[in-house]
């Protein structure tokens, strides 16, 4: 007999339509402006009315470091 260990992918992580919790494209784009502007991620999760780890999760999750850094580019 072994043990399985199974890992779960916490809800805020994960990409769903309709959710509450889900990010529109729309405040996808707000955090990539704001990241590029210098903001914190605890300012932009206050400036769109999310927590902070939430907003850290969601440019991870959706890999937006690339969109960022161009947004920071003139």
């Amino acid at each position: 007999m072994s043990i399985v260990f199974v890992p779960k992918i916490g809800d805020h992580l994960r990409k769903t339509e309709g959710v509450l919790e889900a990010f529109s494209k729309g405040e996808l784009a707000e955090v990539v402006k704001l990241r590029a502007s210098g903001l914190s991620y605890r300012e932009c999760g206050l400036a769109i009315g999310r927590g902070g780890s939430s907003v850290a999760s969601a440019v991870n999750y959706y890999n937006l470091f690339d969109d960022i850094a161009s947004e920071k580019r003139p």
